[in-house]
């Protein structure tokens, strides 16, 4: 299931670049800023979640992968304010998705009891992804 999750945030977030592609030149700082926070923050959340489950212990490489990524998704808008947005939102995101993931695994670290529900974590990361990623496709279309 991670798996499919990895790739559909993946794909998601193509889809992203594309559209920021299309628009760039029409498009104010301000809202490319919001747009590319917002972005790399789900993109990172959710990715970085699904990527440390798949991979497990490839720590590293979450950091290594979507940092740069992030700040290229930012610089596509030609804007170097949104490049350092993104690629601080992205950091911060994939921290976030690498602390879920390494509780997801063993929640003794935190003190909480294992339930069987904790596997639809990445499940709800992949929806807010989805919300966030509907309202942005809006928001394109004033």
């Amino acid at each position: 299931m991670p798996e499919v999750i990895l790739f559909s945030a993946a794909a998601i977030f193509l889809y992203h670049v594309v559209l920021m592609l299309k628009r760039r030149i029409i498009l104010a700082e301000r809202f490319v800023n919001t747009v590319v926070s917002v972005t790399a923050g789900g993109a990172g959340l959710t990715a970085s979640l699904s990527f440390f489950l798949v991979f497990e212990g490839a720590v590293l490489w979450v950091f290594a992968l979507f940092a740069p990524a992030g700040y290229f998704y930012g610089a596509l808008s030609g804007y170097a304010s949104a490049g350092v947005s993104g690629a601080v939102h992205m950091s911060i995101g994939s921290a976030m998705g690498l602390m879920l993931g390494e509780v997801m695994q063993n929640p003794a670290l935190c003190g909480l009891p294992i339930m069987e529900w904790q596997m639809m974590l990445p499940i709800c990361s992949m929806i807010y992804f989805l919300t966030v990623s509907v309202l942005i496709f809006f928001s394109f279309e004033y």
